[in-house]
This record gives C-alpha cells, sequence and structure tokens, in this order.
C-alpha cells in the first residue's frame, strides 16, 4: 500500500512538472505548428482565397522548375532541399555557373518560413514573394531577368491550365510566378514531437528533452527563438558582447574600459602608450578580449599601432574599422558581411525547428557543430556558460523540435 501511495505521488509530481513546461511554454510564445490549410491561414492573418490549393500546385511546379534560372540548370529546389532540412548543408551558396555568394552567406533553410517576419541574413523583405525575386535575378544565385522568367513559363502549355487555375487567366507575369512560389512555401511546415508536447501529450518528449525544452526558456535563448518557427520573428544584433573574456565581465566595467580605449585614441596629445594609459589590469583585459579573435599574425602590427608614443599620427577610425573587421564576431568573418541597417550586425533571428539538419551554422557557415553554436550563443548572446551536460540537453530537445513534412494536398 506504501508502494503505490508512493508511486502515486510520483505520477503526480511528473504531471505537475510537465503542465508547469508547458505553461512556460505557452507564457515564452512557443506554439505548436498548424496542421491544415484553414488554420494555417488564420495564423498567418490570410483569406483562404489567398492560400488556394491551385496556387500552391502551381508554386510547387515553379519551385522545382530548371526553366527559371539562367542555365536551366537549378531551380529553387536545389539549394532548398528537403533532406537537408530546406537548405543545403554548405559553408556558403553556390549558384549559376558555381558562382559562390559575394559575402560568404549561406542558405537559410525554407522550412517554416512562413513565420518569418523577416528573410535573407540582413532582413530586408519581409513576404516570401518578395524574397522569391532576389534569387531568380541575383547573377550569383539563378540569374534570370523577370521577362526571360516570363517568356519560358509561357511557352510551356502545362502551366496554361495551373495559371488559369490559380489566378483565373492565362497570362504569366513575373508578379504570378513570385507570389505563386511564395503561396507554396507557406505551406512547408514541419510538425513533431514537441509540437505533440505543446498540445498536452506529456509522453511525446523523454525527460532529458523536457529539461532541454526548459533550459532553452530559462537561459534565454527563447528571448530570440520563439513563436510557432522557434524564431524569425526579429531583427537581433550579434553578438550582443564581443568576445568570451568581456561577456562574463560586468557590462559596466567594459563600457567604461571601451569609453577609455575612445579616449585614448581620440586625444591628439596622447603620449603615453596604451599599457601606461590603461594600467596593466586594464590593458590586459583590453589585450585578451578585445583583440582575441585576431588572427595571429595580425596581432602585432595592431598592438603596435595602438601603443604608439604619438597617437595622432595614426587615424583612429582607420584603427577601428580594422579592429571591427577582424573581432566582429567569436569565429572567423569570412565573407567581411556585418549585418542589416548600415553594418550595425543585426541579423534576423534564424528559425530553429530544423536546425539539427541545418548544418554549418551562423551567417557564414563557420560553425560546423551544433553544440559549438548552442555554446556561442550562450556566451555571447544571454551571457551564460553552458556545460556539457546542459549543451546536450537542448541539442536533444532540438532534436525533439524536428519534424516530418505536413501534407497540405488531401
Amino acid at each position: 500500500m506504501k508502494y503505490l501511495y508512493a508511486l502515486a505521488c510520483a505520477l503526480t509530481l511528473v504531471t505537475a512538472n510537465d503542465l508547469s513546461l508547458l505553461e512556460l511554454a505557452y507564457a515564452n510564445a512557443l506554439k505548436p505548428m498548424p496542421s491544415d490549410l484553414a488554420s494555417l491561414a488564420d495564423s498567418l492573418g490570410m483569406e483562404q482565397h489567398e492560400l488556394t490549393k491551385e496556387k500552391i500546385t502551381l508554386g510547387k511546379k515553379l519551385f522545382f522548375e530548371k526553366e527559371l534560372s539562367l542555365a536551366k540548370d537549378i531551380s529553387c529546389a536545389t539549394c532548398h532541399s528537403f533532406e537537408k532540412g530546406g537548405a543545403d548543408a554548405l559553408p556558403t551558396a553556390i549558384g549559376h555557373k558555381n558562382l559562390k555568394n559575394p559575402n560568404h552567406l549561406n542558405t537559410p533553410t525554407v522550412l517554416n518560413t512562413a513565420f518569418s517576419k523577416h528573410l535573407f541574413w540582413d532582413g530586408h523583405v519581409q513576404t516570401l514573394q518578395e524574397q522569391a525575386k532576389g534569387p531568380l535575378q541575383a547573377p550569383f544565385e539563378m540569374a534570370i531577368t523577370p521577362r526571360l522568367a516570363q517568356e519560358r513559363i509561357a511557352k510551356n502549355p502545362d502551366y496554361t491550365k495551373m495559371f488559369f487555375a490559380a489566378f483565373g487567366d492565362t497570362e504569366v507575369t513575373f508578379e504570378k510566378i513570385t507570389e505563386a512560389i511564395g503561396a507554396y512555401e507557406k505551406t512547408l511546415l514541419t510538425r513533431g514531437r514537441y509540437d505533440d508536447f505543446l498540445l498536452g501529450y506529456f509522453d511525446a518528449l523523454t525527460q532529458k528533452e523536457k529539461e532541454g525544452l526548459h533550459l532553452f526558456i530559462t537561459k534565454g535563448c527563447v528571448g530570440c527563438h520563439n513563436g510557432v518557427g522557434l524564431g524569425g520573428g526579429s531583427m537581433r544584433k550579434f553578438p550582443l558582447t564581443y568576445h568570451g573574456v568581456w561577456s562574463m565581465e560586468k557590462p559596466a566595467l567594459i563600457l567604461e574600459l571601451q569609453k577609455k580605449y575612445d579616449r585614448f585614441l581620440e586625444d591628439k596629445e596622447q603620449k603615453q602608450t596604451l599599457q601606461e594609459y590603461l594600467g596593466a589590469k586594464d590593458f590586459a583585459l583590453l589585450q585578451e578580449g578585445f583583440f582575441a579573435q585576431v588572427e595571429p599574425s595580425k596581432v602585432e602590427s595592431i598592438m603596435s599601432t595602438i601603443a604608439c608614443t604619438y597617437c595622432h599620427e595614426h587615424n583612429s577610425d582607420a584603427i577601428k574599422q580594422n579592429l571591427l573587421a577582424s573581432t566582429a564576431f567569436p569565429f572567423e568573418n569570412k565573407g567581411g558581411f556585418l549585418g542589416a541597417q548600415n553594418n550595425t550586425k543585426y541579423f534576423r533571428v534564424p528559425l530553429l525547428r530544423n536546425v539539427v539538419r541545418t548544418k554549418p551554422y551562423f551567417h557564414n557557415g563557420n560553425i560546423e557543430r551544433l553544440e559549438e553554436a548552442i555554446k556561442i550563443m550562450g556566451i555571447h548572446q544571454s551571457r551564460v556558460r553552458l556545460d556539457d551536460a546542459q549543451i546536450q540537453k537542448i541539442v536533444a530537445f532540438l532534436k525533439a523540435a524536428d519534424g516530418e513534412m505536413v501534407s497540405f494536398e488531401k
């Protein structure tokens, strides 16, 4: 009898913990994925007629259409492989004539982008239709012109009936092509065990996955990676803190250190070296933190420049630009891309639902392992050092958030 009573109490405790976790998830704007067109349209604030099966069917055919590339050898699906989480598993996107993205930017996933309010790494467009226009025309991607795209599609008799069914007439325009592609892309959604948990099926997740979800919320990941898609809803600065050394120091101390460094650079009459000006302790913190990411071959020249006796002999703006290019991220800054809004390091927050399949990570694909990406984000965005056990639990949760594609063709 005592054993049964203890078991009943334990089960009650587990249920209470699960319910608390579910409430915590909903309180932090985590939501399950829609599973039918009506609920999808409602979630997106669309009318049903804006997301018809005819338009989606046309968009699907166009998404896989190689005639929409100048050389007729690639389609949207070439870079957005469903088997690779809606991306291409490459550090940098490759398009027409094997040209690489000039900024070394990789291909974001197309899956679940219906719930992205910002598209492209710099977030410069807000709709999937506008997003589709970019890769089609970019010379290093599909490299086609709107006029040529229209002419090629119009020549195919199969499309005549499809455009009529989708739009009520047979005229082929670039606007209609991209509208149909955007409509189809809205249906590229995935659902998994994580969604079942959000619907109250507590056994859908293992204890380790539940602990990972709890860490995901309480360690700050959910601050940016929320909503249906676990991201995509905002533009955020990355990194919020420059380096592993500085991230763990008090913000006020680092701010004052930066101000002192700026004053040193701006003082035309300064006759001390930087080390003399800052003092040994602050100089060491600046050197270890600010220059930690600079390539070893550059450290000596930069340090000799800023440690000069007469700082006015050097251009402080040039020094800052040199430092920014070298220390912008906690990994090598391949491609030199510094985000949106005139290089302010603001990026579209990536979707995490299929992140376990979309390596390599970050905008320039410089991090290969998901565990390392999580560690970096903890330090530089949330100011926490996650241990290996915590990271593995978060990885377990993200695996549970991965899922199968939803079928809307029934």
